[in-house]
């Protein structure tokens, strides 16, 4: 069979390149920007150019090869590469690129040579070599040569080394998955498949393409019968053909057997048929492909990977341990337990398929999840004898008091009738030997708040508080936005109230949220993390220790010292303020005009604090101290108004309400109420919007849901209250609604007192104010 080369195919072999580089995630864009050079650059980049020109395809004269890998700090070609159109041209294809690394080799640099053959809408083959003592050698995954570019970090470690390199397929970034994860979406919505069976879809091709080595048909008439029969077999392998039955293809949907083609060959170049007991890409397709695509397709949210690593890695899981997960969804935690064992115990792979059999326990009872969890095992050798398609409240097989280590992310319950999460920690317990381990997960309410004391009085009668962890808020986002927490807990050593407990704030992890996906991202404080807990170390703003006894809560809010926050972190806070206080005046610009003549008038009550609120309850205020640079040795605190609970029986008027609701400055709105208290002041949300706070310029009525600020002394600008603010609203993450926002709990909140961040905020309220007046002016002019 031959093939013609003509524009089209050569485009889409340009294609497939692309797309093969894109995968491994390669920046396609030319240098500095980017790490590709291709045909008609080289010219731009004289040194690669005169090196090229005593090489071509035929070992003489000028070369031009398909592109070339650029490190963009030296310039130095990473990898050169050459392309055909033909499959059947691959052998021809690794050797002109062979001959073009040549030329380069000579002139002093160590590129690797890559040979492609094939087009983006076809199957394709790939050779990777290294030129070794004069001889260009396959670049191998367990001895077999590899079939994939590799990725920036693999390439450097292979062109430094002095001999061929043996290397291990690796996950790409994030980027890349969900980039990959919009395009499979697309595909399985246009093929009409249902959000809830779009996992099952995607992992039925996975281990169809894994266990079939790649080898399943791709006509339309044969691909999903071939995906379900691979899938079965895969499953009769480990004994668990039963649930094969969840894990299907609607063999019979036209649409579907039309782009299962396109979804195969996407997992393919993701390395799916490669994948080895160190790779969690089921949890992967979790956390990427359907957590920011399909959504919560099954009902469940899984715990994010590095969180999962996080916890194996606190509770120092070794090759020793049995481990348990009793509500494990995919196996998550199981597989970050394999993934350190790989890393840190140097076992080999006949010792990890050992480990991933025996040693790691999970039960699922939610059928799907269940056979995925399997598959994710079956993916690492053969997983199937620690996984139970079962409750672990009601198996049989539940190992109790035989596992070393419990990690765990029980469901949150939704209704009444759902299992609560005291009762999965409860059975996690159960399950552990004296002296094991628990890390679990857990509403961050339930270890605040007063109703759940009596349970953790109970945890610690018969066990010890070792660690508590508060996660990053928007961990689970954008489909859940739970404030959590993971607690570590040893089982079977009554807890010691003079024992230390190390509580941490896991604010940033690498992270962030952009447009509604999690994304590789600003610092990582994790291992700091890991460090804070094992060595039960110190540093205010991140983690601290106590001594926890009953009645006390476990909440990290509680227990970490406040910080003087950054200068930086300060102004971008302000500049925050700012512009919610400017776009109040933006919004409500004519009713602002109308309280300040209606209280010229007199139609309006404005009084200031002291003359408002009872003796008794200035004294209370008073009663609450701090430093020269806290909230409490700044401010007096009350609470705000009780008459104005609620809009309930009071119409629509002219005078402002304040509330805990973060929109424009805190308005709640404008009701018939006469009497406002005189600015300055400071309002801070204790429900709701908890720990929102903004400074009031225009008298208004903060109602009960409200703390207020009234600075002591006049020597407070306005400049001083908005420092202040945002100095609580840095430190919001302390409260929640289990620990809600108290005068005592808001008056350790530090300060800073730098004249220099004072002059500088006064300039930022300078200009604001500009902004202000512009927008009453209108207003102001009209009689």
């Amino acid at each position: 069979m031959t093939s013609q080369k003509g524009p089209i195919s050569e485009v889409r072999s340009e294609l497939l390149l692309s797309d093969l580089l894109a995968t491994q995630g390669w920046d396609l864009r030319r240098p500095p920007q980017g790490d590709l050079i291709r045909q008609h650059e080289y010219r731009s980049f004289p040194d690669i150019s005169d090196a090229l020109s005593r090489a071509s395809k035929t070992g003489k004269g000028f070369g031009v090869p398909e592109a070339i890998l650029i490190d963009t700090e030296s310039s130095a070609p990473l990898a050169v590469i050459e392309t055909k159109s033909s499959v059947i041209e691959a052998s021809k294809a690794i050797r002109e690129a062979q001959l073009y690394g040549n030329a380069l080799v000579d002139s002093g640099w160590n590129p690797l040579a890559i040979g492609l053959a094939g087009t983006s809408d076809d199957s394709f083959r790939l050779g990777v070599s290294k030129r070794t003592g004069g001889e260009w050698t396959p670049i191998t995954y367990e001895g077999n040569p590899i079939s994939w570019i590799p990725n920036r970090r693999d390439l450097t470690r292979v062109i430094t080394l002095i001999e061929s390199a043996d290397i291990r397929p690796t996950i790409p970034p994030l980027s890349v998955l969900a980039s990959r994860a919009n395009e499979i979406n697309r595909l399985l919505r246009e093929a009409r498949i249902k959000d809830e069976y779009r996992p099952v879809t995607v992992a039925a091709t996975m281990i169809a393409l894994w266990y079939s080595k790649g080898k399943i048909r791709r006509d339309p008439q044969y691909i999903l019968v071939d995906i379900n029969q691979s899938c079965e077999e895969a499953f009769k392998r480990v004994g668990r053909a039963e649930l094969a039955t969840s894990l299907r293809v609607d063999a019979a949907n036209g649409k579907l057997k039309l782009k299962a083609r396109r979804i195969a060959m996407i997992l393919e170049r993701l390395n799916i048929t490669v994948l080895t007991a160190e790779h969690d890409y089921l949890g992967q397709l979790y956390e990427t492909f359907f957590r920011y695509t399909g959504g919560n397709t099954i009902g469940q949210y899984f715990t994010p990977r590095h969180i999962t690593r996080l916890m194996a890695d606190v509770c120092e899981v070794s090759k020793n341990d049995v481990v348990i997960d009793p509500a494990c969804g995919t196996g998550g935690f199981l597989v970050a337990c394999m993934d350190r064992v790989l890393q840190t115990d140097g076992v080999s792979r006949a010792q990890a398929v050992s480990i991933v059999r025996k040693n790691l326990i999970g039960f699922e009872d939610e059928p799907v999840t269940a056979a995925l969890c399997l598959a994710n095992m079956v993916l690492r050798g053969d997983g199937s004898t620690g996984i139970h398609k079962d409750d672990c409240f009601e198996s049989h097989n539940y190992p109790l008091g035989k596992a070393t280590v419990a990690l765990m992310n029980p469901p949150f319950p939704h209704a009444k009738t759902d299992t609560p999460v005291e009762m999965f920690v409860d059975r996690a317990l159960e399950g552990l030997k004296d002296r094991g381990q628990l890390a679990t997960i857990i509403p961050t309410g339930l270890l605040v708040k007063p109703a759940t004391k009596h349970w953790r009085n109970a945890i610690l009668e018969k066990h010890s508080l070792r660690a508590v962890c508060e996660l990053p808020d928007e961990l689970f986002e954008p489909f859940a936005s739970a404030t959590t927490s993971f607690a570590v807990i040893e089982k079977g050593v009554p807890h010691n109230p003079e024992r230390r407990t190390v509580f941490v704030r896991l604010h940033q992890d690498g992270l962030s949220l952009h447009k509604g996906v999690r994304v590789e991202s600003g610092p990582n404080h994790i291992p700091a993390t890991i460090s804070a807990i094992l060595n039960q170390t110190e540093s205010p703003g991140f983690s601290g220790t106590a001594q926890i006894d009953k009645d006390m809560e476990w909440g990290c809010g509680a227990y970490i010292g406040s910080v003087e926050p950054s200068d930086e972190d300060v102004l971008q806070t302000t500049d925050v303020l700012l512009r919610r206080l400017a776009s109040f005046y933006t919004r409500y610009a004519k009713e602002i005009v109308d309280q300040r003549r209606a209280i010229a008038k007199g139609d309006i009550s404005e009084s200031s604090f002291r003359k408002v609120f009872s003796w008794q309850k200035q004294r209370n205020a008073e009663a609450i101290t701090g430093n020269r640079n806290e909230v409490g040795g700044l401010f007096d605190i009350y609470y705000g108004i009780p008459q104005i609970e609620s809009r309930a029986g009071i119409p629509p008027g002219r005078s402002l309400i304040i509330s805990p609701t973060e929109a424009y400055n805190g308005c709640y709105g404008w009701l018939d109420f006469d009497l406002v208290l005189s600015p300055p002041f400071i309002t801070v949300a204790r429900t709701g919007s908890i720990g929102e706070s903004f400074v009031q310029i225009e008298p208004c009525a903060p109602n009960s849901d409200c703390l207020i600020l009234l600075p002591r002394g006049n020597s407070h600008t306005v400049a001083d209250l908005i420092l202040t603010t945002a100095s609580i609203t840095l430190e919001k993450w302390r409260y929640n609604y289990g620990r809600k926002i108290t005068p005592g709990r808001l008056a350790s909140v530090k300060v800073p007192q730098s004249d220099m961040l004072r002059h500088r905020v006064t300039a930022q309220y300078e200009q604001m104010i500009e902004v202000v007046k512009c927008c009453l002016s209108p207003y102001e002019k009209r009689s």
